[in-house]
């Protein structure tokens, strides 16, 4: 297995492996349900020295050394900062949440973006169908305290029947073959090739409810924590050929370790539009990432 892994993520983008390898950075965000950029002071005071990234007043990494030592800090145990890859704040941001917008979160645990979407938008409903994670879930989001979120134990595969196009904009981080959090020095033993087309087929059904629960003119990011294009581009193909009245929006950010969606994999040639969507390579606090911003015209 670990054979055809790596002969598949060369084939996507070498760098990859070396970002895969090399994580010296974590990063977190400012609660501001709790907190004001005068947190970082009082980090400061706590011995922390948290390095502010270009593109948010509110996101900051720090050497990975630090990551059990932040924990114990009265910023953390008050809940005032909430630690999360850059790559997952970046495209919660890329929504582009207003503060009239419902928000739908369809696969929502541990519930991260839902608390990112909350502190703009006018309510956040959030979607997980394990009672494990959705119990953790609430639990996060009254710790973090954030009064805007709804929660339900539910199947996001089935979320569109009971709804409708309800929704002024749609998250899903789809549940995926999670190939950006593969540790390299433990070994590929949990991954395979079943694993990434299972996980194809439950997104598709993910994605097919999201769009359905999207209002018209509205716009929804589909994304995942994983590199294989039959859980990214494949799926966005799919999207494009079911409706005809989606159309991938490009998203410009401000970091340098990203990739445009490919167009052909494994035989299969995909949509042009698919170009449009954002592979975030790993590099420092960045894990790897997927995503493609979404209108239904």
């Amino acid at each position: 297995m670990d054979e055809i892994f790596f002969e598949r993520i060369n084939a996507i983008n070498p760098e990859i492996i070396n970002g895969l390898k090399e994580k010296t950075e974590f990063s977190f965000r400012i609660n501001r349900h709790k907190a004001s950029l005068e947190i970082i002071n009082e980090l400061r005071k706590e011995g922390f020295y948290p390095k502010k990234v270009e593109w948010s007043d509110f996101v900051y990494t720090l050497p990975l050394e630090d990551r059990k030592k932040i924990t114990k800090s009265k910023a953390y145990t008050s809940n005032k900062i909430y630690i999360q890859n850059l790559s997952s704040i970046i495209a919660a941001n890329a929504l582009d949440v207003k503060e009239s917008d419902w928000v739908l979160d369809l696969a929502a645990a541990p519930g991260g973006k839902s608390l990112i979407f909350s502190e703009t938008a006018y309510k956040v409903s959030a979607v997980e169908p394990d009672k494990k994670r959705f119990f953790r879930m609430k639990r996060n989001f009254k710790e973090h305290g954030a009064k805007n979120i709804q929660t339900y134990n539910k199947d996001g595969r089935f979320v569109y029947k009971a709804t409708g196009e309800m929704f002024d904009k749609v998250f899903l981080d789809a549940p995926c073959s999670s190939e950006a959090h593969i540790d390299l020095k433990e070994g590929i033993t949990w991954w395979n090739l079943k694993r990434v087309k299972r996980f194809s087929k439950l997104q598709k059904e993910l994605l097919i409810s999201a769009f359905e629960a999207l209002k018209p003119n509205k716009e929804m990011i589909y994304a995942t924590c994983t590199f294989s294009p039959e859980e990214n581009e494949e799926n966005i193909d799919f999207l494009l050929n079911r409706y005809p009245n989606a159309k991938i929006i490009e998203v410009n950010l401000a970091i340098d370790n990203i990739q445009k969606g490919i167009t052909s994999w494994n035989g299969k040639e995909y949509n042009e539009e698919v170009k449009k969507s954002v592979r975030i390579l790993p590099k420092g606090a960045y894990s790897g990432f997927f995503f493609a911003k979404i209108k239904k015209i």
